[in-house]
């Protein structure tokens, strides 16, 4: 071997050192050199070859490799980076070779890692989940026992190929036969405390083919998920269970019913710690799933009467599961009855007592005394002290006490003086505000605390005298004799107000953006409510604009596109909000290139649809002024507020409420600056002729700033030929011009001297028939009777054309 080649394969030799600890850049850089000595030598074209092949093998395959065999969870955690990537790109074969290779290093392997990669293979390859679709119909239970070592994720992954029929190439009878035989084996494992992941997976079946696979639940495995509805399971746990549990209730109907009193039966009839605490801690879920057959069970002759008596000499637990059952029970009015009479003295005794069940047991005292209308069933002093118990509680450091405390104030904050106890303290409205921050993921927590806030911000209604007439009757049926009959002093608007402020200052804008991320329709119709009525006042709009209201206003508006009667409340009062805020702004300091003014004209249009119930006009007459705000903005907007509403805004100059005829005025008078605005009055069609018939009869009317805005209108029109000779051939046309200038209103007559310029200095010089209908002598009165510049420089133009 002579010295190049001895050179050659010593570099060759290094090369592959290199490539073996990862360090590519090198071995790629001596084997170019060994190849430039010795190309042919074999050791060379091995190390070549080597190299060769690896450049060849895709980058996940090769980090998965890795960490097959070393065991390494930096390298695991690079494989898994490049598999979240959204571009990721995994052939059939690299899936399947790597599920194959980490399937056999199960106990080798940091299993929740390996788990991790096999869940993200899974999702990304469809022929990963045809593989394990193959794997399971041979034999689904060594397949889940494998995966179920893997962890969670490659669970969760098991449960996405059965959910997925196009990994069973078409075979959905083969696919639906797996399906039964996995949902069964989950359910045996929620027996040995499967966990989280276990009862995830039982519910992702039910909630996606419960048709299916209800009636393969047996009593044995109901009952074992009905376990994992105990108070004591982990939070997480007990979501899945309970949504496995409600599209069981859902699909199975009246057997699966029978089943859960069976259940519940079995359980009760034990009564010992442990059956009595998960009985109830199961009522009190199928109450929010089922509540007219809980309402059966639990109205059962002896239940209720016996419930309180049953609890003596309990532990705590089993107490607050009681209690909790309770509180759930309340949305039944039957059970609430039954409450109120059996359990009243026991709840109220626990309050008292500052025990560890005192807020929840507050909080079912509310619901039954204090529930919205079914009459005063509870005098102002009870309902006041059970508000500060609640208040009390919301000041408490642990958080647990603060979210149940916020549902009985839910009840509670519907009475004006609790209203007023609450905003006076200001550490309760900041507890108050981080509570709904923090509610992300808590549902109930959440309403309750909108719920307290919409209680807090809420105005009077406005009533027609009928509506109002009503209620004084209503008002009058439900009080006690010799009580004082009428609305509460502490609702009326001059307390609102303040109430409104305190939270905007608070941050109650910047808390409500937080927690509408992911919120329920109901929850949506509540902010959409607090967030008009915290716009009713201008002074706070422009702060709620900064804080993010128009966005929110507008992501309601459009989140809400069905037809209920749920989405048409929310769009209108979306809409109306968006409209106050709009009102009272400089559109350009609230939109951007991220939030375009074109997207609120259609939302503030639909203020002026007729609605079945047009007896407030405010809505409509707020609206006009938001576009009119916009129509001052660019040529772009004020077209598209033509196009999409003009027949609109030409029935609403006719209106027959000032306000809405003057408001409708003042928005043409903005289209005016906009060509297209001109060309609806002024391109010689009949059309065209009526309109101007109709703007110049308003430029006449009663309603000093109905004339003034249509002025405005004729002001800027008269810039136009056509528009010129369109004014001096109507009837009266030359008249009612003549009529603004010698308006004592300054306004108004400036309005009437520059249409009067135009009209006498544009190329058409109707200077003639002006003088003949008396224009120099009124306008010499007018420039004599002001001292105005502006006026006096285009009259005495206008009185040059005219000499």
């Amino acid at each position: 071997m002579n010295p190049d080649e001895t050179r050659a394969v010593q570099l060759a030799s290094k090369s592959l050192e290199h490539f073996r600890a990862n360090q590519r850049e090198d071995a790629v850089r001596l084997l170019r050199e060994a190849l430039s000595l010795a190309p042919r030598n074999p050791i060379v074209l091995s190390a070549f070859h080597a190299l060769q092949e690896d450049a060849n093998t895709p980058p996940v395959s090769r980090l998965i490799h890795k960490f097959a065999i070393d065991g390494d969870a930096a390298i695991g955690q690079d494989a898994l980076r490049l598999l979240q990537d959204p571009n990721v790109s995994l052939r059939t074969d690299t899936a399947v070779e790597c599920i194959q290779l980490l399937s056999s290093r199960v106990n080798d392997v940091p299993s929740p890692l390996a788990g991790k990669l096999v869940g993200e293979m899974l999702r990304v390859s469809r022929g990963a989940r045809e593989h394990v679709a193959d794997r399971l119909s041979n034999n689904h239970e060594d397949v889940l026992i494998l995966f179920e070592k893997f962890g969670e994720d490659a669970i969760d992954g098991t449960v996405t190929v059965l959910l997925d029929s196009m990994a069973w190439k078409e075979s959905a009878e083969r696919n639906a036969k797996c399906l039964r035989e996995c949902f069964r084996w989950f359910l045996s494992r929620l027996k040995v405390g499967g966990g989280a992941c276990i009862a995830r997976s039982v519910a992702r079946l039910l909630a996606s083919r419960a048709e299916e696979i209800h009636s393969y639940m047996n009593q044995t495995g109901l009952e074992q998920l009905l376990g994992l509805l105990d108070m004591n399971s982990p939070s997480d746990l007990r979501s899945h269970a309970t949504l496995a549990t409600a599209k069981f209730v859902e699909t199975s109907g009246d057997i699966g019913q029978s089943m859960i009193g069976k259940f519940m039966a079995s359980r009760l009839s034990i009564e010992s710690d442990d059956d009595l605490r998960l009985a109830f801690s199961v009522a009190a879920a199928i109450f929010t799933l089922v509540p007219q057959f809980a309402a059966q069970l639990f109205l059962t002759e002896g239940f209720v009467e016996g419930l309180v008596p049953s609890l003596q000499a309990r532990p705590v637990e089993v107490e607050i599961s009681a209690l909790e059952m309770l509180s759930a029970a309340c949305v039944d009015g039957a059970c609430r009855t039954a409450i109120a009479t059996h359990c009243g003295d026991y709840l109220e005794a626990l309050v008292k007592s500052g025990d560890s069940g005192k807020s929840t047991a507050a909080v079912v005292l509310a619901k039954v005394k204090y529930t919205p209308g079914e009459g005063q069933k509870v005098g102002q002093k009870d309902v006041d002290k059970l508000a500060a118990v609640f208040k009390g509680m919301m000041l408490k450091e642990d958080a647990a006490i603060r979210d149940s405390s916020v549902e009985g104030l839910a009840y509670t904050s519907l009475k004006g003086s609790v209203k007023e106890m609450l905003i006076r303290d200001q550490t309760f409205v900041k507890s108050l505000v981080e509570t709904l921050k923090t509610s992300m993921g808590k549902p109930t927590v959440m309403f309750g605390a909108l719920t307290v806030i919409a209680n807090l911000t809420a105005y009077p209604p406005t009533l027609s005298e009928e509506q109002r007439k009503v209620a004084e009757l209503k008002n009058y049926a439900e009080t006690k004799p010799g009580a004082k009959v009428g609305p509460d002093p502490e609702d009326k608007e001059e307390r609102v107000t303040p109430r409104c402020k305190v939270l905007i200052d608070a941050g109650i804008v910047p808390a409500l953006v937080v927690c509408s991320k992911k919120i329920t329709p109901n929850a949506i119709g509540i902010i959409s409510d607090i967030l008009l009525s915290l716009s009713k006042h201008q002074k706070y709009r422009g702060l709620i604009a900064s804080q993010g209201g128009v966005k929110l206003s507008l992501q309601f508006y459009s989140s809400a596109s069905g037809n209920t009667a749920q989405d048409r409340s929310i769009r209108q009062t979306s809409a109306h909000s968006l409209g106050r805020i709009l009102v009272s702004v400089n559109p350009s300091h609230v939109f951007s290139s991220q939030l375009a003014i074109s997207s609120a004209v259609r939302p503030l249009f639909s203020l002026l649809e007729d609605t079945e119930d047009q007896k407030d006009l405010l809505p409509m007459f707020e609206g006009l002024l938001a576009l009119t705000n916009l129509a001052s903005t660019e040529d772009g907007i004020r077209d598209q507020i033509i196009r999409i509403g003009w027949t609109k805004i030409e029935e609403l100059l006719l209106h027959d409420n000032v306000m809405i005829q003057r408001a409708t005025v003042e928005l043409v008078c903005n289209l005016m600056a906009s060509p297209t605005g001109v060309a609806k009055f002024a391109d010689g069609s009949k059309a065209a002729s009526n309109r101007l018939h109709i703007l110049l009869a308003l430029a006449d009317a009663e309603d000093f700033a109905t004339r003034r805005a249509a002025g405005g209108a004729v002001a800027m029109l008269t810039e136009w030929d056509k528009a010129c000779e369109a004014v001096v051939g109507r009837e009266r046309g030359i008249k009612i011009v003549l009529d603004m200038v010698a308006e004592d209103n300054e306004e108004i007559r400036h309005r009437g001297v520059v249409v009067l310029r135009n009209l006498v200095c544009g190329s058409g010089k109707y200077g003639v028939k002006v003088k003949t209908e008396g224009g120099i002598d009124v306008l010499r009165k007018a420039l004599k009777g002001t001292r105005q510049p502006e006026i006096l420089g285009v009259g005495v133009e206008a009185l040059k054309a005219l000499m």
